[in-house]
């Protein structure tokens, strides 16, 4: 298989945020380690944490749409612009995961901007045998 090459759009959506990293003043970036990976028309960028044990943001972007991975939860969008908003409030760490498990399922709920009530819920059929909720909240603001 042969790579294509980006396309206009993938390029510029990459360009911006490029300039969207570099305006931000994030200390717990990893600015060295940003790994960009182009083939088959589409890029997949990822953010890292200078902690390892916090979670790095990746970001796949098609020519279509723009998929925002914070682990497990990602959220596919199709407005760049709102992509754009999306990566600058994970890295601002205003964006917090809830991960509850149960017996049969899991359900995630992200939040923002310390809202009560969640953006974006997802249930999936992952059961486990030891129930529990986790927290984790992504940034890059050195917290």
């Amino acid at each position: 298989m042969t790579d294509a090459p980006l396309t206009p759009s993938v390029r510029d959506f990459l360009i911006e945020l490029e300039a969207l990293v570099d305006a931000r003043d994030w200390p717990a970036l990893d600015r060295d380690a940003i790994t960009v990976t182009a083939g088959h028309a589409e890029a997949h960028v990822v953010l890292r944490h200078r902690d390892p044990a916090s979670p790095s943001v990746e970001v796949q972007v098609g020519q279509r749409e723009v998929v925002v991975m914070y682990p497990p939860e990602q959220i596919a969008f199709t407005r760049r612009d709102e992509a754009l908003r999306f990566i600058e409030m994970l890295g601002d760490g205003r964006v917090e995961l809830v991960v509850q498990r149960n017996g049969v399922w899991t359900t995630m709920l992200s939040f923002r901007d310390g809202q009560s009530i969640p953006f974006r819920r997802t249930r999936m059929p992952w059961p486990t045998i030891r129930p529990r909720t986790d927290r984790s909240r992504f940034g890059f603001g050195g917290q």
